[in-house]
């Protein structure tokens, strides 16, 4: 394999390995939430109907405990008694991403920081 070969594939394997670390911590960090939830017996569903959009879009992302897409998202938050519209949800989630609160993982999936 020539040189360029080789440092495309090991750039590939890390992106990959990057994806399946992030999800982890996305794992992790909405087991922690669920428990903490769960320890004070509260339900998320009247929680994200009180919080405000970006602050309820970062709750569903860390509880879900996976990256999810726009429409999984909004579909939580309508769950949780919200109403919510796409447009609304993708530009509070580019907003999140410039703000460092949510990370793209790949094309249409985010998850919380």
């Amino acid at each position: 394999m020539a040189r360029a070969e080789l440092i495309a594939e090991a750039e590939r394997e890390l992106a990959e390995q990057e994806l399946v670390i992030a999800e982890g911590i996305a794992t992790y960090r909405g087991i922690e939430a669920r428990l903490a939830s769960l320890k004070e017996g509260v339900a998320i569903g009247g929680e994200l109907a009180e919080l405000g959009r970006t602050d309820a879009i970062v709750a569903v992302l860390r509880l879900a405990g996976v990256t999810l897409s726009p429409t999984e998202i909004m579909e939580a938050l309508v769950e949780a008694g919200r109403t919510e519209r796409m447009g609304l949800i993708t530009g509070t989630l580019d907003y999140l991403c410039k703000k460092g609160r949510v990370q793209k993982v790949s094309r249409g999936r985010y998850l919380a920081v």
